[in-house]
């Protein structure tokens, strides 16, 4: 655990945390599947119309449950493709 000897160490800490918590969901929000044109990123937005998630103001759980919701939907469609074709053959 780390240990802060003053008020600016717990200032600093904290200034790092957010400003890597602000990198990392930009990175998310860019790098997490869906088509570009899906994106809104005016004015400092994060935003995916395609996911309906707001990577700067939803919760890490939101985004977390949303992106297991939508593995689960592609898993099914895959699932039922699979079915189709085998039943087809």
């Amino acid at each position: 655990m780390k240990e802060f000897s003053s008020f600016a160490d717990i200032q600093e800490f904290l200034d790092r945390t957010k400003l890597d918590n602000e990198t990392l969901r930009r990175l998310l929000w860019i790098s997490h599947g869906c088509p570009f044109p899906a994106l809104y990123g005016d004015d400092g937005e994060m935003q995916c119309h395609q996911c309906c998630l707001d990577f700067k103001r939803d919760s890490v759980q939101r985004i977390d449950e949303r992106f297991t919701t939508k593995g689960m939907e592609r898993y099914m469609k895959e699932m039922a493709k699979k079915k189709n074709e085998t039943n087809s053959q």
